[in-house]
């Protein structure tokens, strides 16, 4: 914790990462004053929301909430114990809150904060600059957000919109990368994949244990949620960042996964790193690839432009640079009748599908498009067909 505490020192106390337009976060940031006359954790949630309001920090009372809660020992505020909302707090814990707080002023993320994130039932290690899994744990799992659904409803099922207003204007526009709704969507693509297991049975190992190539595993969230979930199964997950590969390590080792998951450091863009590939070809590709387009990596919250590694998230041009390497390699990685399972921008589908139209030698067809909880097409399922 000593060497991790020094890391984000380090981090907050230079200019914004990677060039960014943030550098002025940084250096206008002054100490909070001390917390006079408050004590509980009630109290102190509702200070904390009311400065993050001031200095406009989205998510300004779900921030202080988790904040308190790590603090208190508990993964979300109202998951702690009555007693302890208006118990008083130990000056260490004041200060804890304090300095966890003050980071959050910087636009840190909460789960880079925090140092940990739950996603699909698993808590997740999480570190600059490794892709987040955003909020979707406190979703009942019989309930999706939808754009019709009422306010009220969705605040008791989703709590993480602010206002109603907050709400229809993230559903209206349903940015991928949004801090309130995030990578909820990622957590579609992993139900899409364990549907299509359940529908099939495969020859390797006993029956219904695919094999699952993850490509950009980031915190091993798709891999380890898999694995988590298909006790048979086995996973090759791959990534070019080392950041990303040594957090993936980390995480299967912490949920006891490591046994059947194959970790390799790997640029995807090079032909020459796919020579071998352990245990052969596999039943399942699966990826949240980086699918922004690359005029719109600007319009990206400043939470993701200063922390995340753009890397993971720009797709080029018209953020199809990974997914066509992704395809022009899928003959070589997926056995005949093998399937490809991708998140996408929703202006991809017909752009995927008009390019594998172009390339009729790579047997690969798209035959089917679902759309997220926003009612936009997000997700593709393609698949190989005999030559």
């Amino acid at each position: 914790m000593e060497l991790w505490g020094r890391m984000l020192w380090a981090l907050l106390s230079g200019p914004g990462r990677r060039g960014s337009t943030l550098g002025w976060a940084f250096s206008s940031w002054q100490p909070q004053p001390p917390l006079a006359g408050l004590s509980s954790a009630t109290e102190l949630v509702s200070h904390w929301t009311r400065v993050f309001e001031k200095r406009g920090i989205p998510e300004a009372r779900e921030s202080s909430e988790y904040i308190v809660a790590h603090v208190l020992g508990a993964k979300t505020f109202q998951s702690l114990r009555p007693a302890l909302w208006t118990q008083p707090l130990t000056s260490q814990q004041l200060q804890c809150i304090r300095e966890l707080s003050s980071r959050r002023l910087q636009r840190m993320p909460v789960q880079y904060i925090l140092g940990e994130w739950d996603f699909q039932g698993l808590s997740l290690r999480m570190v600059p600059p490794v892709f987040i899994p955003r909020p979707e744990t406190e979703v009942h799992p019989n309930v999706k957000p939808h754009r019709g659904m009422p306010y009220q409803e969705l605040k008791r099922t989703w709590p993480v919109a602010e206002s109603e207003e907050a709400w229809n204007r993230e559903v209206c526009t349903c940015w991928p990368s949004s801090a309130w709704l995030g990578l909820a969507i990622l957590r579609e693509l992993v139900e899409w994949v364990l549907e299509e297991v359940a529908q099939r049975s495969y020859a390797v190992g006993s029956p219904g244990s695919p094999l699952i190539l993850e490509v950009g595993c980031g915190s091993g969230a798709i891999s380890l949620s898999l694995l988590s979930q298909l006790p048979q199964s086995r996973v090759i997950a791959v990534d070019k960042g080392e950041a990303a590969i040594s957090l993936t390590h980390e995480n299967a080792q912490r949920l006891q996964l490591q046994d059947r998951i194959w970790i390799i450091h790997l640029d995807m863009t090079s032909e020459r790193s796919w020579t071998h590939l352990p245990w052969g070809p596999v039943d399942l590709v699966v990826s949240n690839p980086p699918y922004i387009f690359h005029q719109d990596m600007e319009q990206l919250a400043p939470e993701i432009r200063s922390y995340e590694d753009p890397a993971a998230l720009d797709g080029g041009e018209e953020g199809m640079d990974i997914i066509t390497h992704i395809l022009a390699l899928a003959p070589r990685l997926l056995k005949d009748s093998g399937s490809i399972f991708l998140e996408v921008d929703p202006r991809h589908p017909e752009l995927v599908s008009s390019w594998l139209q172009s390339r009729p030698e790579l047997y690969l067809n798209l035959v089917a498009v679902r759309k997220d909880f926003c009612g936009r097409s997000r997700f593709l399922h393609i698949q190989r067909s005999r030559p």
